[in-house]
């Protein structure tokens, strides 16, 4: 047993050793854990600003004369009315104004017949600044319509309640917690790959890369078992992967801190123990993503080829969020034995301040590891394979 930790440890020296010298390299792997979730968080807070902005939003009218009544609604409604002459197409595409409202000239005439008045809304619906801005002036003019047509119905004798065969009465019993989980939702997918890019420069290198330069054959004929040798490279990639990991999860809690989220209803916070419960249930998940990168980097016969392969594995961390945000699944006890989609069960329970469920953290660890060195197993296997080891 001494023996082999003794050569364990050789190894891992070497292979970590190795793997620092290419600082720029290293750099590059940590750059998505770092930047990701701040990029993300930057996004979130421009919709959430533009939200903001449209609470106050000035408006631009033509023809406020042909309604008064309706500019007064508006204004009570906290519209900045201002006269817009020019061109509306060139202005809003020109990023001038987000929305124009033009009433035209007609409006009183048809107004006082009793028939739909209409306007016009001037947009760019592509902008989210625009969408937000035109969409908080159909409310509140739909409000207005709905007003007018219940006086109308009250002059003439009749109960505005009877066009109204249903009334809804929404409860919405979710927390503030539980609302900022779906926006940790959108972050969950960078911490789940940061595992998977921390270590794929050091999976191949180790591996493939060996290979091409001609060292794999060199380092077989050590006294060394091929057990000792996987485990060696395993552990050092293993490392980069959980140091991403870890990179991921602060830097998506100071994300979280550097923006503010509150004109969306919520203000999403992570806590020092939700950052170490993060990391605890991830951790097994960089062992596993180790393992698994250098087992496909070991069936490429050159760098890119091994380069390509990772690039296929390392969807797989998108495909589970992607799974649960078309689709809203109840957890299951299975679904913690699955490696990546258990994790990310896990996530989202904490996330939305619900918790651990102790039994399948265990349940997911122990799996996961389990399958790690059931990879690694075939790893030390295939490392007795000449045919692997010369790439034929």
């Amino acid at each position: 047993m001494n023996g082999f930790l003794y050569g364990w440890r050789v190894m891992f020296a070497k292979e970590l050793k190795d793997s620092l010298r290419d600082r720029r390299a290293m750099m590059v792997a940590m750059l998505p854990a770092i930047f990701g979730p701040v990029l993300m968080m930057l996004m979130l807070s421009s919709v959430a600003k533009s939200r903001s902005e449209a609470e106050g939003l000035t408006l631009q009218v033509i023809g406020q004369q042909h309604a008064p009544d309706l500019v007064e609604f508006l204004r009570r409604n906290d519209f900045i009315l201002e006269d817009f002459e020019g061109d509306p197409k060139t202005e809003i595409q020109a990023k001038n104004v987000s929305v124009i409202l033009e009433i035209p000239s007609d409006f009183a005439a048809t107004f006082e017949r009793s028939e739909p008045a209409s306007v016009i809304l001037y947009a760019d619906r592509s902008l989210d600044k625009s969408e937000i801005a035109s969409g908080r002036v159909e409310v509140a003019i739909q409000t207005y319509s709905r007003e007018i047509g219940a006086m109308r119905l009250m002059i003439r004798g009749i109960n505005p309640t009877v066009a109204s065969a249903v009334a809804i009465q929404s409860k919405d019993f979710s927390t503030r917690t539980a609302r900022a989980g779906r926006i940790f939702g959108a972050l969950q997918m960078l911490m789940l790959m940061a595992a998977f890019f921390g270590g794929a420069g050091v999976a191949i290198d180790t591996t493939a890369g060996e290979r091409e330069r001609k060292s794999l054959e060199p380092l077989l004929v050590h006294p060394l078992s091929s057990w000792q040798i996987v485990a060696g490279k395993w552990v050092t990639v293993a490392v980069f992967g959980a140091t991403a990991t870890l990179l991921s999860v602060l830097s998506t809690a100071v994300a979280l801190r550097l923006f503010s989220l509150q004109s969306l209803g919520i203000d999403p916070q992570m806590t020092v123990n939700m950052q170490l419960s993060l990391f605890v249930m991830l951790l097994p998940l960089a062992l596993f993503a180790s393992s698994a990168q250098m087992l496909v980097s070991l069936f490429g016969k050159t760098f890119k080829e091994a380069q390509t392969y990772l690039g296929l594995l390392n969807l797989l961390p998108m495909l589970s969020v992607m799974l649960t945000m078309f689709r809203e699944l109840k957890t299951e006890m299975w679904m913690y034995l699955v490696p990546i989609f258990g994790q990310q069960q896990l996530m989202t329970s904490v996330l939305r301040g619900e918790g651990m469920d102790p039994s399948g953290l265990l349940a997911s660890v122990v799996v996961t590891t389990v399958v790690a060195l059931v990879i690694l197993t075939l790893l030390a296997r295939l490392l007795r394979s000449e045919r692997v080891v010369y790439g034929g």
